[in-house]
């Protein structure tokens, strides 16, 4: 069961990097310093606080402006959007 987790995750992954909404560093660091977003730091700092499971890693959708982070917790990948723009949570939801 968690293989197939597992995979079904780094499928998702490997699809999710060719989605040209997904933004590169360099933009993000120019939304950053254009005050158009938070920066990543503290609110990825109140993320892992407040959620449970291993850490896997953050995307940055550019057209919805939210962080998304992904965690595993008991073989099942939880994914927590967070609006970048001021920070709140937006979605959690857990994939099986």
């Amino acid at each position: 069961m968690r293989v197939r987790n597992l995979l079904y995750f780094l499928v998702s992954l490997a699809l999710m990097a060719t989605s040209p909404a997904l933004a590169g560093p360099n933009d993000v660091h120019d939304m950053v310093r254009a005050g158009e977003i938070m920066p990543l730091e503290p609110i990825q700092r109140r993320v892992m606080q407040e959620n449970r499971g291993e850490y896997v890693g953050v995307q940055f959708d550019q057209s919805s402006r939210t962080y998304r982070f992904r965690f595993l917790r008991d073989g099942n990948l939880i994914n927590v959007d967070v609006d970048a723009r001021t920070g709140a949570p937006v979605r959690r939801r857990q994939s099986f």
